[in-house]
């Protein structure tokens, strides 16, 4: 199959190796103008910047794919390799921190450091220097222009995400600079907030909706800006930052200047919904829309749901149909792949798929009935004992007449997984050639690459994904990864709008059925029928993250929406179910377990409020810039 010759394939070897042209640049006028004294050097400066973003779709940071309630890793893997448990272990201090954003070093062996400031400077940069291109086109000034603009919002956002308040840099800031330049304190999280907004407004005046060359699929658009604009203004609208004095009541600058408004705004809400709104509005008219694939056409509709919510992740090399900006790191999407898949080789190997990615239950039990309804509330199974072994169908009750999507992410014993250019049954018990591996008639925990909680991880694999034990070699099916899809627009609209309205609109049951519909889901109002009607109030709040989670679950949302949601810790410190994957019958295996049980690691999950709402300033941030303050708890 030919490969796409897609941008962001360079970027990630910039990423991993560093900033390989930026590196050998010192800061010097000669430098400068040599770096942009034709457009082939001003292009490759662009490289590096997007370069510094790292590599956002690996468990190593915080909250991507890993750090929630809904995937883990084995629990052999310790923080060394696997820098995202530090979150869950309480490992993360200010001296120690295995996530650095803000500079490149300083984060332990196994962590993770990108100099997203030095990266912004780079912007800035950027700007002053590309209209000196010597005969640059019209529209390479424009884009480039807006790429800046894009990047230097976008590095700002990712440490307020992790950071709460950050030190804004709305300039190229000189080496040379003064004191009072250098040594910046924190902006308030509001400034924080209405100057990123207007970097990606100011993106949106210059960028194209669409990257029209495919060599280009990857960089920054127009419709990347309004949607993450969207992402940002949701964000602030939450309870986490919103009015939230118990965290924050205290957080202030030396010179006592509040960096949090203590004072709960509904109106922030409304300034989200419509954000949505004006993305959704744009990016539906430049052709954007949630994916289906026409192949699937003949398929009942609850197997073309199964089909087209897996497809539109893994079938084409970039989704440009749905994905509004996505990543392509193959090193990334084969590692996920090659942990995800189930074990073939028997006797135990440390060759081929790993087995090293567990689904959650909580995750699973989140996941709708095949009628679109939590589990609770369904009548077809609510009240019902669903952690039982039936034995006709040769799994749980808990696995059977459950959503599409479910399906299409998640498998189980008894359940299929397609992989290696076919379908598997699963045999997830112990001793068996996807089970826990035994050593005589006893479990062998001293082997890695076993599941612990009874569910395996399908959500990315391609059928076609495939392992050669003959050759010792994999054949991955490359696929972009989304930073941010047209589903997360429709949910962000119906959840701000229950925010700020206290029901849902017309229009809200419209972006939420067009999410159903394309899983196969009936609509949200007849689910509901089924349960005496649409509720109301706190229930509503709840059904509205459900919705959120299932159609975004795995993608690297769960860590980031519960903490601004304020329900990290309900979460994160309730006890894990799994099945009993020591079991060798059925009669042991579907026995309902403690994850804990399985934990390995040296520490004890936690998570304490509000000090693991956020990361630490790093020590040496402190050290450095004496107008810094600490974040709560640390």
């Amino acid at each position: 199959m030919k490969k796409l010759n897609i941008i962001l394939f360079a970027l990630l070897s910039l990423a991993l190796s560093s900033c390989n042209y930026l590196d050998v640049v010192p800061d010097d006028t000669a430098t400068i103008d040599d770096a942009f004294k034709n457009e082939e050097n001003a292009q490759k400066f662009i490289y590096s910047i997007y370069g510094h973003i790292g590599n956002m779709n690996r468990y190593w940071l915080p909250g991507q794919i890993m750090g929630g309630d809904d995937l883990i890793t084995n629990s052999k893997g310790t923080t060394r390799w696997f820098a995202y448990k530090s979150m869950i272990y309480g490992e993360e201090t200010p001296n120690t921190t295995y996530h650095n954003l803000m500079r490149a070093t300083g984060a332990p062996t196994g962590g993770v450091s990108y100099d997203y400031y030095t990266a912004i400077r780079y912007c800035y940069m950027l700007l002053n220097n590309v209209a000196s291109v010597p005969d640059i086109s019209e529209q390479n000034l424009r884009e480039w222009q807006g790429e800046a603009w894009f990047m230097i919002g976008m590095f700002h956002w990712w440490m307020l995400e992790y950071y709460g308040p950050i030190v804004i840099i709305d300039k190229e800031v000189s080496l040379n600079a003064p004191e009072e330049e250098l040594y910046a304190p924190r902006s308030s999280f509001d400034e924080c907030v209405d100057f990123i907004v207007s970097c990606l407004d100011k993106a949106i005046e210059y960028l194209p909706a669409r990257q029209q060359n495919i060599k280009w699929y990857g960089r920054a658009t127009s419709a990347a800006a309004y949607a993450f604009k969207a992402r940002v203004l949701l964000f602030a609208a939450s309870p986490l930052f919103n009015g939230n004095a118990e965290f924050y009541g205290n957080l202030k600058n030396p010179d006592g200047t509040p960096l949090v408004n203590t004072t709960y705004d509904a109106e922030k809400w409304k300034r989200a919904m419509d954000a949505a709104e004006e993305a959704i509005v744009f990016c539906e008219q430049n052709g954007y829309k949630l994916y289906t694939n026409a192949a699937n056409g003949t398929l009942d509709t609850f197997e073309r749901g199964v089909a087209d919510f897996h497809d539109q992740l893994v079938e084409m090399r970039y989704n440009d149909v749905e994905f509004l900006w996505a990543f392509a790191h193959t090193n990334s999407q084969e590692e996920i792949q090659m942990r995800s898949g189930i074990r073939t080789l028997q006797p135990y190997s440390t060759n081929g798929w790993f087995t090293n990615f567990q689904v959650l239950f909580p995750a699973v039990e989140m996941y709708y009935t095949k009628n679109g309804l939590p589990l609770e509330d369904d009548p077809l199974t609510k009240g019902r004992n669903l952690y039982v072994y039936n034995a006709l169908e040769g799994t749980a009750e808990l696995n059977l007449n459950r959503e599409p999507r479910f399906y299409a992410c998640v498998s189980y014993d008894g359940g299929e997984f397609p992989m290696d250019g076919t379908v598997y049954k699963v045999q997830a018990k112990a001793g068996e050639i996807h089970g826990y591996t035994m050593n005589g008639s006893s479990p062998d925990m001293s082997k890695e690459y076993n599941n612990e909680t009874g569910y395996f991880l399908r959500k990315f694999i391609h059928k076609n994904s495939a392992y050669d034990a003959s050759t010792k070699t994999f054949a991955f099916h490359n696929y972009a990864w989304p930073m941010i899809r047209m589903a997360e627009l429709y949910l962000s609209y119906a959840e701000a709008d229950f925010e700020y309205n206290g029901s849902l609109s017309v229009k809200s049951l419209e972006y939420l059925n067009k999410v159903r519909e394309r899983c196969g889901l009936p609509t949200f109002q007849y689910s509901w029928s089924l349960a005496g009607g649409i509720p109301s109030g706190e229930k509503l709040r709840q059904v509205l993250h459900a919705e959120r989670n299932n159609e975004l679950m795995f993608e690297g949302h769960r860590y980031r929406d519960m903490r601004r949601w304020l329900e990290a810790e309900k979460h994160m410190l309730k006890e894990w179910k799994c099945w009993n994957v020591w079991g060798a019958t059925a009669e042991e295996y579907y026995t309902i377990k403690q994850w804990e049980d399985f934990d390995q690691h040296e520490g004890v999950r936690t998570l304490q409020v509000p000090r693991h709402y956020l990361l630490p300033y790093p020590l040496a941030e402190l050290q450095i810039n004496p107008n810094l303050v600490q974040n709560p708890g640390y």
